[in-house]
């Protein structure tokens, strides 16, 4: 029974020696690889529907490459078979990744990269049962959790393994834990370190405690529920002038109303059909934007900086990000274009701010 446990998971590969690049901008030099999942995260991951039935899978996801390297922003580009859950699954599984980013001029820069992943080799239904002894059947996991609280940008800093931080050295590490009936981690371990013998694992562990899932929209019992967050440890975190935080996702924004009702009303009555205004705010708790200041403002006597500055509490972002960053502490910048509609329409916001690490 072992040995066929071993052989299940030697034959869930991952799909070609490359990934197909994609770059945001013509670097110098295209994104390699760091680190791949290896056949057991791949099970961790298998989609339960797709073990009752036996079934083979593939799927290709298409992500950004962030400058430390992680995955982000990537959305299912194909599935076969579709609606049995491989495109969610290779999402599950990004975290595992890491890659050598793309340079331009000598700096890592975003990129794209469109990734097969072969979910293959079980061939037979399984039922409830896998050989091994273990239950895959009745395991749940989430693999793309959102936080309600996570470390801040100062905590994570503060986590830094001292030897890496001497030696300028950046690192990730992805934690497994269970979930409680609270929301909260535990019984957490280390899924990937790179690279090894530094602590960045240590590291990134010791900041579970500081994770909280944000409510389940159907309020699920989370006994039992395995889950994951990577800590990516970047040398220019620990200037705290820098407060790198990487893109972050924006959770709430201001409604048409909210813009409506703030539209200068001398602007309207002369005539100005638009504007733009940028804000540069720090990031406070649970992601709310605070201590915003008007950065520019075009035009500049209708009073939009006033009114964007108004808006600033309906703004809301993820408190960590996918390339497993903090964000509060950090600074972001909110760009934020007016446009009054002809015939006396409703003006409403045009386009979605935003967020970009600033100092």
């Amino acid at each position: 029974m072992r040995l066929t446990r071993l052989a299940l998971c030697a034959i869930l590969t991952f799909a070609g020696p490359a990934a197909a690049q994609e770059p945001a901008e013509r670097p110098d030099v295209l994104a390699d690889w760091l680190r791949r999942p290896t056949p057991s995260q791949l099970m961790a991951v298998f989609p339960t529907k797709a073990l009752e039935k036996g079934l083979d899978g593939e799927a290709t996801i298409s992500c950004k490459i962030s400058p430390q390297g992680a995955l982000f922003d990537c959305v299912v580009v194909s599935e076969e078979p579709a609606g049995i859950g491989f495109g969610q699954a290779a999402i599950a599984l990004t975290p595992q990744f890491l890659m050598k980013p793309a340079m331009k001029d000598g700096q890592p820069v975003v990129s794209r990269a469109r990734i097969p992943i072969s979910f293959k080799g079980l061939g037979t239904p399984t039922g409830s049962f896998l050989p091994g002894g273990r239950n895959l059947m009745t395991r749940r996991f989430m693999g793309r959790p959102l936080w309600a609280d996570a470390p801040s940008h100062a905590e994570t800093a503060a986590a830094y393994p001292e030897k890496a931080a001497a030696d300028g050295l950046g690192g990730t590490a992805t934690i497994r834990c269970a979930l409680t009936e609270y929301r909260r981690l535990r019984a957490c371990t280390t899924l990937s370190e790179t690279p090894r013998g530094y602590g960045f694992a240590k590291a990134a562990r010791s900041l579970s405690e500081r994770f909280e899932l944000a409510p389940t929209p159907d309020d699920a019992d989370l006994r039992g529920v395995e889950t994951q967050y990577m800590v990516t440890f970047d040398p220019g975190m620990l200037d705290p002038e820098k407060r790198v935080i990487g893109r972050p996702q924006w959770t709430q924004l201001p409604s048409a109303g909210a813009v409506v009702g703030g539209y200068p009303a001398e602007a309207r009555a002369q005539g100005i059909s638009g504007a733009r205004v940028v804000i540069a705010c720090v990031v406070g708790t649970g992601g709310a934007v605070q201590d915003c200041q008007v950065i520019s403002e075009e035009p500049a006597e209708f009073g939009f900086g006033q009114a964007a500055l108004a808006l600033a509490p309906h703004f809301r972002l993820s408190v960590w990000t996918e390339q497993g960053l903090p964000t509060v502490g950090g600074r972001v910048t909110l760009p934020i274009r007016y446009q009054l509609p002809p015939a006396n329409a409703a003006p409403a916001q045009s386009g979605e701010p935003q967020g970009e690490p600033g100092t």
